[in-house]
């Protein structure tokens, strides 16, 4: 397939016809089978499910129905039990007797509201007089005829059963009085609420045009409304009780409808109540009778659909594969220099790497394969670069991170930052091993090197070396600080898995360490002081770890104690006793002085000097402390290039020492430090920041091939990228990475207009990859390199001749 040349229409051949019916197959494929499927197969396999669904839901039913007279008939039993109808109800006077009465009605009232089926409750006593009493009323009996229908319900062999109601239109049970008793006085009856009963079994059947009735043991319709049964209900009930077997579940035609009837027995008492259900096949199975018709519809909608997106996707199907194609290849020939049959993929090559001989036709694929494999050579020579680069870049943020110079506010962007230079934290915990080293007497008289900081030097490169040795069959992350005055810092990553918290950990650390020393002692005939850190979850606590070291060693280099130090036993105690100077607090307040807030300054010394409010002598203890922040102060005015002395004069320290009071400390501070600081350190910051950018406007100009990236030139100066990046801004107009980029393409136009160089060769001398730089040429001047450098030929009227450069 050829192209024709770019932004003409895609050619619609034979290809694109075929990927049309593909795709239209593809896409029609899913929706046949799923029509198909849904139609037939899984319409009749719903169906079976939903009638499972069905008789799973009836056995729910019909089990709750039986629990609810189980229910019935068990508190029912125990009422006969009740101390109030034992054998006084034999010479029970219901006249004269008029509390024993009441507490009859209350108890009669409290069974007929016990249950929502019990309809009417009912109490028969055969003697001294028969009477019959419920809820509202007592009656003396004088018919014959209906005390012998109540005589009969205590002759029955069962202390409680079911029976029919005097008056044979409601289900009634019968216990006899007392309970426990062979000698019956009396009856305590409950009739069923015809309608409750018929509500709760409608339960069984809630489908519309089904029914639901009870049989008793000669299989007649026990309910009134089952007395008179319907066309319906005596087809199933002759159905029912002419099966041999009698499943749980069948399906029976009745006038043209399908039912499905379900029945089975509640055991009551003794005797057999058989309840039958029928509901019409169709309500079952209802929900899925619409289904495969709006299946089919939404299927004949989704082929139309498909058709129509298999022809517009067809249509862009060339679009993002020539985007590619135009990304991998060079342009810079004119549409002019095309002819008509030529690919568009082999136009405007004249600043690619790719070789142009008419009898090497590469087709698009193999031309963007070359161009890839390009393009990884160059991401894997810079990937090397940069890996050759990490450790020195690790090593010098951590320099900066123990020393306190580079400061971020959490310990997650410590870890980001850490993580982008090689070491991928989760939730390591950091301790630090600070050795101090005491050269022996030749060294520190210098004998064998040129001077004396040679030889430390040259120390504390070895132990760093010897340590960086050890360090190689270590199972833990680790990195080696040389900080140059005769001190190394071992930084230390531990996994919470490692425990460093516990002395086995620690003294595999205190084992590291002493062979340490045992080698430098062998190697180099030096001491050397290490003092174990605390471990620590936080990365921005790390310079306090250092600091608390370094004080450590300085209470211990001298003494005659243990060469290594633990601080999580005697240094920490040390710690506790002395007081804990608040660093975080000092950098608090040299950020405040230096942005002018004299309020925050005061307000972070206060919380500073209160910090030793409740240690003992705290004005002895504020004052060192005092001495350390003036020391800090002072050495921050020497770096901006200001003598403290000028500002403070030389009895400053004797000053503090006069006060006695914290209050005092807080006012002296304010008055001598505080005023004169403020004016002194915005005027310094200002004039630092603009010193700052003329370094960096000095390094784009000269170094701009290699030029370091905004974040690392900050990082250098000590200056936070933000504030250079906007300084850079209101200084000269642009960002510095927009600068930068001016800088490169004045380079390199100037090389495309004086010399021969090849433009590869070009974009490589200025710093960019040469498919990037062809790119960047373009969308900055409107043309391809090759193109501007002809164009400037042919104004010139000259070709120059091939200088390198």
């Amino acid at each position: 397939m050829l192209f024709k040349r770019t932004g003409d229409p895609m050619p619609k051949g034979r290809y694109f016809r075929r990927s049309l019916m593909m795709i239209l197959l593809i896409a029609c494929i899913p929706g046949v089978i799923t029509g198909v499927l849904l139609y037939g197969w899984v319409t009749v396999k719903m169906e079976n499910i939903l009638q499972q669904i069905h008789l799973r839901q009836f056995e729910q039913r019909t089990a709750w129905v039986g629990g609810q007279l189980d229910a019935l008939e068990l508190t029912f039993s125990q009422w006969a039990f009740d101390p109030v109808f034992d054998n006084r109800l034999k010479e029970l006077d219901f006249v004269y007797k008029y509390k024993q009465v009441h507490e009859l009605y209350r108890l009669l009232l409290m069974i007929q509201n016990s249950n929502t089926l019990i309809g009417k409750v009912q109490l028969y006593l055969e003697g001294p007089r028969e009477v019959k009493m419920d809820s509202e009323r007592y009656d003396f009996m004088d018919d014959p005829n209906e005390i012998e229908k109540y005589n009969k319900l205590t002759e029955q062999p069962r202390a409680t059963y079911w029976s029919r109601s005097m008056d044979g239109v409601s289900m009634m049970m019968v216990n006899r009085l007392p309970g426990g008793s062979d000698d019956a006085l009396g009856a305590l009856t409950i009739t069923l609420d015809n309608k409750q009963l018929g509500i709760m079994m409608q339960t069984l059947s809630p489908y519309e045009g089904g029914t639901t009735f009870l049989l008793d043991e000669q299989g007649k319709p026990m309910l009134p409304q089952d007395q008179e049964l319907g066309g319906l209900q005596n087809a199933v009930r002759d159905h029912v009780l002419n099966l041999e077997e009698k499943p749980a579940s069948f399906l029976m035609e009745h006038e043209g409808i399908t039912y499905s009837v379900q029945s089975g027995t509640f055991r009551r008492l003794g005797t057999d109540w058989t309840y039958v259900s029928a509901a019409p096949l169709n309500e079952i199975v209802a929900p899925i009778v619409s289904v495969p018709r709006i299946v089919l519809l939404v299927n004949g909608c989704g082929l139309l659909l498909a058709l129509l997106l298999s022809w517009i996707g067809s249509l862009q199907l060339y679009k993002p594969f020539t985007k590619l194609l135009r990304m991998f290849t060079a342009t810079g020939e004119s549409a002019e220099a095309v002819k008509p049959v030529q690919p568009s993929w082999q136009r405007g090559t004249a600043a690619s790497a790719l070789p142009q001989s008419p009898s090497l036709q590469l087709d698009e694929i193999k031309h963007i394969e070359q161009h890839w494999i390009g393009v990884n050579r160059e991401r894997a020579s810079l990937q090397q670069r940069l890996e050759e680069h990490l450790p020195l870049a690790r090593e010098s943020l951590l320099l900066q991170l123990t020393l306190g110079h580079l400061l971020l506010p959490s310990d997650r962007e410590w870890r980001e930052r850490l993580s982008q230079l090689g070491w991928a934290l989760h939730d390591e915990q950091f301790i630090i091993m600070l050795a101090q080293i005491r050269p022996g007497a030749a060294v520190l008289h210098g004998s064998g090197y040129p001077n004396r900081s040679e030889s430390q030097e040259w120390i504390s490169l070895a132990a760093a070396d010897i340590l960086k040795t050890q360090l190689e069959e270590f199972a833990y992350r680790a990195e080696t600080l040389n900080y140059h005055d005769m001190s190394i810092a071992l930084l230390l990553a531990v996994p919470p898995e490692a425990q460093p918290e516990t002395l086995a950990f620690r003294e595999e650390l205190m084992g590291m360490g002493q062979h340490w020393l045992e080698t430098l002692q062998s190697e180099l005939d030096v001491r050397m002081m290490i003092v174990i850190s605390k471990p620590t979850s936080d990365a921005s606590h790390i310079p306090q770890l250092v600091r608390e070291s370094r004080s450590v060693l300085r209470q211990k280099q001298f003494s005659s104690g243990p060469a290594i130090i633990d601080m999580s036993e005697e240094a920490e105690e040390h710690v506790k006793e002395q007081g804990v100077y608040p660093l975080e607090l000092e950098q608090d307040i040299l950020s405040a002085l230096r942005n002018g807030d004299q309020e925050a300054a005061m307000e972070h010394f206060r919380l500073f000097i209160g910090s030793y409010a409740r240690s003992e002598s705290a004005e002895d203890h504020a004052r060192q402390a005092l001495f350390q922040l003036l020391a800090r102060i002072q050495h921050t005015l020497l770096q901006l290039g200001e003598d403290p002395v000028k500002l403070f004069g030389l009895a400053v320290y004797e000053e503090v020492m006069q006060l006695y009071e914290l209050e005092e400390l807080f006012l002296w501070f304010r008055e001598r430090i505080v005023h004169v600081c403020v004016e002194e350190f915005t005027g310094k910051e200002e004039k630092q920041i603009q010193m700052a950018v003329h370094q960096i406007k000095e390094h784009a100009d000269q170094q701009y091939a290699e030029a370091l990236s905004l974040d690392e030139l900050a990082d250098l100066l000590g200056i936070h990228s933000y504030t250079l990046s906007r300084a850079f801004k209101q200084a000269f107009g642009q960002n510095f990475v927009d600068y930068l980029t001016e800088v490169r393409l004045n380079r390199a136009k100037m090389l495309l207009e004086s010399t021969d160089v090849k433009i590869n060769e070009i974009a490589e001398q200025v710093g960019y990859q040469p498919s990037y730089f062809n790119r960047l040429f373009k969308k900055s001047e409107g043309t391809t390199p090759s193109r501007y450098r002809e164009d400037v030929r042919k104004q010139s009227g000259h070709t120059r001749g091939n200088c390198s450069v």
